[in-house]
C-alpha cells in the first residue's frame, strides 16, 4: 500500500491516498512543514507511484534552485514521457527560491502539461510567494511525536538519546544531525555557564570550541537553544537574540565570533 513504510502524518497521508485513488490528485502542490520530518520522502513515493520511478526529478536539495534550473526542469516536464503515465518535479527549499526563479516557475504552474506534476517542498508557508501559493494545493505536515522520532532513530541502529529527541522538535533529520555533532553537550554547557558566577571569564574558552565547528553545526546549536526556550514557554528577548545570531552567522560572522557576541549579549538579558 502507498506510504506503508512512512511513520506518522496519518491524516495527511490518508487524504493523499484518497485523492490518488479517485484520480484527482492536484498537479501543483506544496508540502509545508519543519525540515527533516519526511516531506520529500512522501513526495518521492507518491510520484513514483503516479508516474514511475524514472519519471520523477528532484532538485533544490542542497541549495535553492536557480532560474536556469527552473527553465531546465520545465523543459524536461513538457517533453512527453516515453514510458509511464506522467512526469513529476519535486522542488525542495521552495521558500528559499529567489524572485527570478520563482517567477520563472509561475508559467509552468499556471499551465502544466496534462500528465505533469509539480510539488514544492517548503519549511515555511509564508516564505513561498503568494502568487505561487495561490496556484497550488497546500498540504501541511506537523512535527513528529517524540515516540516516532525515537523509533525512526532506533530503526537505523542508533541509540535514541532523550536529549537529542527533545531538541529535535519532531524532526528526525535534525535528530540525526544532533547525534553526529557535539551540539547537545554544548547546549548543556551553555545552560551551566548561564548559572556560573564567573561566566564572563568563561566566554572565550566556550566560544573557542566553535572554531572547530562548521557554520551548519553552529546554526544547529542556535536552533537547539530555541527549542529549549520554546519548551520553557518562550521568551521574546531570547528569541530575538537567537534570531539575530542566526542572521549574523548566515551572512557575516564566523561561528566563534558570533558565539562570543551571543554570550556577552545573553549575559546582559
Amino acid at each position: 500500500m502507498l506510504f506503508n513504510e512512512i511513520v506518522g502524518h496519518s491524516k495527511q497521508l490518508n487524504l493523499i491516498r484518497r485523492l490518488v485513488e479517485r484520480g484527482v490528485f492536484p498537479q501543483s502542490t506544496i508540502f509545508v512543514g519543519p525540515e527533516g520530518i519526511g516531506k520529500r520522502r512522501i513526495a518521492r513515493e507518491l510520484f513514483q507511484n503516479l508516474c514511475g520511478s524514472l519519471n520523477v526529478t528532484e532538485v533544490g536539495i542542497e541549495k535553492p534552485v536557480t532560474v536556469d534550473q527552473v527553465r531546465e526542469i520545465s523543459g524536461w516536464l513538457f517533453k512527453k514521457p516515453t514510458s509511464g503515465s506522467g512526469k513529476a518535479v519535486i522542488i525542495d527549499r521552495a521558500d528559499e527560491m529567489r524572485g527570478e526563479a520563482a517567477n520563472a516557475l509561475l508559467k509552468t504552474l499556471e499551465e502544466p502539461p496534462s500528465y505533469g506534476y509539480i510539488c514544492l517542498i517548503s519549511r515555511s508557508e509564508s516564505g513561498v510567494l503568494p502568487t505561487i501559493r495561490s496556484r497550488c494545493r497546500i498540504f501541511r505536515f506537523a512535527p513528529l511525536p517524540d515516540s516516532s522520532v525515537s523509533y525512526l532513530i532506533e530503526k537505523q541502529g542508533l541509540e535514541a538519546d532523550k536529549r537529542v529527541v527533545k531538541l529535535s522538535r519532531g524532526s528526525v533529520g535534525t535528530a540525526l544531525k544532533l547525534l553526529e555533532s557535539p551540539v547537545v553537550d554544548l547546549v548543556e554547557e551553555f545552560a551551566s555557564l548561564l548559572k556560573s558566577g564567573d561566566r564572563l571569564r568563561k566566554v572565550l574558552p566556550f566560544a573557542e570550541k566553535f572554531a572547530r565547528l562548521t557554520r551548519e553545526e553552529a546554526l544547529l546549536f542556535f536552533d537547539s537553544l530555541e527549542a529549549v526556550v520554546f519548551e520553557r514557554g518562550g521568551a521574546p528577548r531570547w528569541e530575538e537574540l537567537i534570531n539575530s545570531a542566526r542572521y549574523y552567522l548566515k551572512f557575516y560572522g564566523k561561528p566563534q565570533s558570533v558565539v562570543e557576541w551571543f554570550l556577552i549579549s545573553a549575559f546582559n538579558l
